[in-house]
Parts: C-alpha cells; sequence; structure tokens
C-alpha cells in the first residue's frame, strides 16, 4: 500500500504546474486526482471482461439503438469509443477491486452504519400554531379525521402533495429531533405535538423495513468503502501538491 501510495505521488508531482493552474482555476482539480487515481488503481488489476456484453446493457439502458446514437452520445461528453471501453472496464474492475479489498469489512461497516440503510415511512404534519398542532393531533386522535386528510388540508410542508406520507426511505438526512422521535416511536403510535425549528410537528410511524446484508447490500458497503479509500488518497494527494508548491495552489 505504501509502495502505491509513492507512485501515485511521483506520478503527480510529475504533472506541470500549467496543468496543474488550469484545473484549479476551473474548480477540476480534486475531480481529476479523483479520477486519476482510481484510474491508476484499475491499471494495476488484470481481469477477463466482457466488454461488449457490458456495452450491450450500457446502450439498452440509455436507449441507444444504434451504434450511431452512442458514437453521439460519447461525443457529447468529450470522450471517445475507447475511453468508453476503458470506462465500463473500470466500472468491473473496481467492483472487483472493492470486493477482494474490504469485503472482510463490510459486516462491521454495515453494524455501525444500519440505522441510517435502515428504510421507514411516516406520516407527517407541519404547522406553525402550537394550538394548531395540538388541534389537529386531538382530531386524528379521536379518529374525527384522518392523518392525511389533515395532512392535505393543513400542512405547510411540500409533503402534503403525498397526504402527509413520506417514504420508505432512510432517515440519515432528517433533522436531528424528527430522526430521534422515529428511532424511539412504536409503529402506529401517534406522537404528541413537538417544535422542530420554527414548525410544530405531529408525527406517526407507519412501517419499518429492517436493512439486511445480503449480497446486493455488501456490494454496496465495498463499493462505499472503496470511494472512501480513493477519497483519502485523494486528500493526501492534494496535500502534497499543496506542500510541493504553495505557489500552484
Amino acid at each position: 500500500m505504501d509502495q502505491f501510495e509513492k507512485e501515485i505521488e511521483e506520478k503527480i508531482l510529475n504533472l506541470s504546474d500549467e496543468f496543474i493552474i488550469l484545473l484549479r482555476k476551473n474548480n477540476l482539480l480534486n475531480q481529476f486526482l479523483k479520477n486519476f487515481i482510481t484510474n491508476l488503481i484499475c491499471s494495476k488489476v488484470s481481469l477477463k471482461i466482457d466488454v461488449q456484453e457490458i456495452n450491450d446493457d450500457f446502450c439498452k439502458k440509455n436507449n441507444l439503438l444504434e451504434e450511431k446514437d452512442l458514437l453521439t452520445f460519447l461525443s457529447l461528453r468529450g470522450i471517445n469509443v475507447e475511453d468508453h471501453k476503458r470506462n465500463l472496464e473500470n466500472s468491473e474492475k473496481i467492483k472487483f477491486i472493492a470486493n477482494k479489498e474490504f469485503y472482510k469489512n463490510a459486516e462491521t461497516e454495515f453494524i455501525n452504519s444500519k440505522t441510517s440503510l435502515d428504510q421507514y415511512t411516516y406520516s407527517l404534519i407541519s404547522v406553525e400554531e402550537s394550538d394548531l398542532a395540538y388541534e389537529l393531533y386531538l382530531q386524528i386522535d379521536s379518529k374525527e379525521a384522518g392523518f392525511s386528510e389533515i395532512a392535505s388540508k393543513y400542512s405547510i410542508e411540500s409533503n402534503n402533495k403525498k397526504m402527509g406520507t413520506i417514504g420508505p426511505q432512510s432517515i440519515a438526512n432528517v433533522h436531528p429531533l424528527l430522526k430521534n422521535k422515529i428511532l424511539t416511536a412504536k409503529k402506529g403510535e401517534l406522537l404528541n405535538p413537538f417544535q422542530i425549528d420554527k414548525w410544530w410537528v405531529i408525527l406517526r410511524v407507519e412501517d419499518k423495513i429492517e436493512a439486511k446484508l445480503d449480497d446486493s447490500q455488501r456490494s454496496k458497503i465495498t463499493l462505499s468503502l472503496f470511494d472512501k479509500w480513493v477519497n483519502i488518497l485523494t486528500i493526501n494527494s492534494l496535500k502534497k501538491l499543496i506542500n510541493n508548491s504553495k505557489e500552484v495552489i
């Protein structure tokens, strides 16, 4: 690993100052380094790959019915057929490398991140006034009105277009207080109104789909770990560029 990082450093430090400045001024330096390092990693792997089969799948997914359609598609993205084939090969190599290097770490990563991998469906109403929130809560709790009916009529948030229902989705990026309420609530439990910033929220958790460490999930995790590894190499390379030529960066 150390030898590989040394090779990355040598190749990057051989890039001209003019080229580095051009990338930096166009906000492309970080992405270039990441792509450069990824391609270098893939170049170290010899793998028998049926590029034609992968390309056929690629064309089907992108509705490219004829070869001329593919050529137009590639030219609009500034790449040629050889670049395209290399990208297809690298996508398979990345899967291979990720599985080989990070398979053993997948279970630990899964356990540590399971909360963000579980999928939740919940109903939510947001209003500005606490009195209104409690009034609506009582209407729902007493079954005087349904949650979706109240949400479509009163909820300020855009979720009223879905009759107040959100998900199934991860709650990794929701407000910390809302996340805690969802994690601790029982399925079907209507929670008392609570405040998040300037909003008063009524919440009911409808369903929870537990994440499982199957082959698909393990593959996603190993690819994520590969990406984290490349990001670390990219950051380290950027630091070395800065140390090597402060005037350039």
